[in-house]
């Protein structure tokens, strides 16, 4: 597909942002590369905060495409979906599909990643490379495009093989923390995200299942979006079944504390400045942004016991790019946290 046609199916796909003043805008307007980068991103959105974080990092302008993705229910009781289920921005979505050649998700495992739970055709972010004329759907390949194309010497990969080995492993673990099952989840004996979140996720699967089963029937003609559509309803009635899940709950919980400790036994033998080079890396952007979020949600206590965790943190949230595209961004989109201060 050429520049053209991308920029067609972008144009259609922003028509689904209802205030215009979200859509195209110029972010890092400082930064070099303008008119290459087109996101699709919300500011909430875990995936999302881990590209802009890259895209900061590089120093890479991007027109930004902001996204709503929770629906919102009129007095009369009509439901709007969210914005990131529009067909045609879900169309984009499925044309970056083709490109990745892997499988839609089919169950809810409580993680975004795509390589392991298969492509959310409706989440964010969407990334277009219009100088290559790439849509890419999955937040791990988007940040390391995005710091393969770039030429300069702030890499975020690093070339040594050993270095190299040890990035992908800290990527991979960061991209199995299961950060939508403990956003959305409630734990059985100690939940501590914020009220006006636990409010929302009483009844948010239900909303999504609804606002999908009203677009399936509006595009039922289409066989591709309405296959994209049962998909994520599939996902979304295993995160309704799961939501209160005892045995489930605590099981994220374990796993969430299980790569913490590993994270804490890299650090501690680590012998570089940062975690896995002598310079900042893409391992280091991506811890920052789970660790912030788990901060979020209350859950610093599952690295109460290991000081070195929280003293990395305190490193990371003095990169320009956390507190501008993860701190801030958290605090701006959602409701305060007792556990995260401004």
């Amino acid at each position: 597909m050429d520049r053209s046609q991308l920029e067609a199916m972008i144009e259609l796909a922003q028509k689904g942002i209802v205030e215009k003043s979200r859509v195209g805008t110029i972010r890092n307007p400082d930064g070099d590369h303008k008119g290459r980068f087109v996101l699709f991103h919300a500011a909430m959105s875990f995936c999302s905060q881990k590209v802009r974080a890259t895209l900061a990092q590089r120093g890479a302008a991007f027109k930004s495409n902001e996204m709503l993705i929770l629906g919102r229910r009129l007095p009369d009781g009509a439901l709007i979906p969210a914005e990131n289920y529009s067909p045609d921005y879900v169309r984009l979505r499925l044309l970056g599909r083709e490109v990745m050649k892997g499988p839609l998700v089919e169950a809810y495992s409580g993680i975004s990643s795509v390589s392991a739970a298969g492509l959310d055709p409706c989440a964010v972010p969407t990334l277009v490379d219009l100088d290559t004329a790439e849509v890419i759907v999955d937040s791990l390949r988007i940040c390391i495009h995005i710091d393969a194309v770039l030429p300069g010497s702030n890499r975020l990969i690093p070339v040594d093989a050993r270095q190299l080995k040890n990035v992908r492993r800290q990527l991979r673990a960061v991209d199995l923390t299961p950060h939508p099952g403990l956003l959305y989840g409630f734990h059985p004996e100690d939940d501590r995200r914020p009220e006006p979140i636990k409010q929302a996720m009483s009844s948010v699967y239900e909303e999504k299942i609804e606002a999908l089963n009203s677009l399936i029937k509006a595009n039922e003609e289409n066989c591709e979006l309405a296959a994209a559509y049962q998909a994520k309803i599939a996902k979304e009635a295993g995160g309704k079944d799961l939501r209160r899940d005892p045995g489930f709950q605590i099981k994220l919980r374990g796993s969430t504390r299980n790569i913490l400790l590993g994270l804490d036994a890299d650090l501690r033998q680590n012998h570089y400045d940062w975690l896995c080079a002598p310079h900042l890396t893409l391992a280091d952007l991506f811890w920052g942004v789970s660790l912030v979020r788990l901060k979020y949600l209350g859950l610093a206590s599952l690295w109460g016991d290991l000081p070195t965790i929280d003293a990395y943190l305190k490193r990371l949230l003095e990169l320009p790019s956390i507190q501008s595209e993860v701190l801030a961004s958290t605090i701006s989109s959602m409701p305060p946290s007792d556990h995260l201060a401004a």
